[in-house]
């Protein structure tokens, strides 16, 4: 009897990267319809909870099933789920909540740009004005409910980010602070690109300024200091 095959560990670890999308799809769907709130005091059938959410039940327990194979939350019986620890961070409210960020980044107006991400790499254009026919502020202008999510998300990602830059850096040797960027995220943005050092130079020298010093944080942000050149 000859042996079956065994699949190369690299070409299995590449396939699997493309689930990050489903998965992605589905904290969305999870936060969007608000599951971990309902799960908070206890298990729950599936049954029950899309009677509760007005929606089709085997969907919905497909995609539970799927989240609980990646820890966040638990089939504690059949077609029955219960909260872990790190769905809980999809409540509303709680401590260290992301729910509003995995609303905001299932959203058209975040995940659809990158279904033309090719569009990009072609053109050098940002994908989002392809898609919407204006940049990203100005269609959040003109949609203020769109605003408002991305406001909540932003607000999340300050309360998460905000200690980690505070311990870094001594805001007291300055008189006055200015916060600005959009909506209700701290610090400032810069067009939604990645900067090397250099290019902060570069950019900070063409509006006056001087890079003084750059003080990484326990985040995934660093402060960025400058002075008047």
């Amino acid at each position: 009897m000859t042996s079956q095959p065994t699949p190369d560990a690299s070409l299995t670890q590449l396939l699997r990267m493309a689930d990050g999308l489903i998965i992605h799809q589905s904290l969305y769907a999870a936060a969007k319809l608000g599951v971990a709130d309902l799960l908070a005091d206890g298990p729950q059938t599936t049954a029950q909870l899309a009677g509760q959410l007005e929606v089709k039940e085997s969907p919905l327990y497909r995609t539970l099933r799927l989240l609980a194979s990646q820890g966040v939350f638990e089939e504690t019986a059949p077609r029955t789920f219960a909260q872990t620890a790190l769905s809980r961070f999809l409540c509303t409210g709680v401590p260290g909540s992301v729910r509003s960020t995995f609303i905001f980044r299932g959203s058209e107006f975040f995940f659809a740009p990158y279904g033309e991400i090719l569009h990009s790499i072609e053109t050098g254009q940002p994908a989002r004005e392809k898609i919407f026919g204006m940049n990203g502020f100005d269609y959040l202008r003109e949609h203020p409910d769109t605003a408002r999510v991305f406001d909540d998300a932003m607000t999340n990602m300050s309360m998460l980010v905000g200690p980690a830059v505070a311990a870094a850096y001594d805001f007291g040797a300055w008189d006055s602070l200015m916060d600005v960027a959009g909506g209700n995220v701290m610090m400032v943005l810069t067009g939604g690109k990645e900067r090397t050092e250099q290019e902060y130079r570069d950019l900070l020298s063409a509006a006056g300024f001087r890079l003084n010093q750059v003080h990484p944080t326990s985040a995934d942000f660093n402060v960025i200091e400058a002075m008047p050149a």
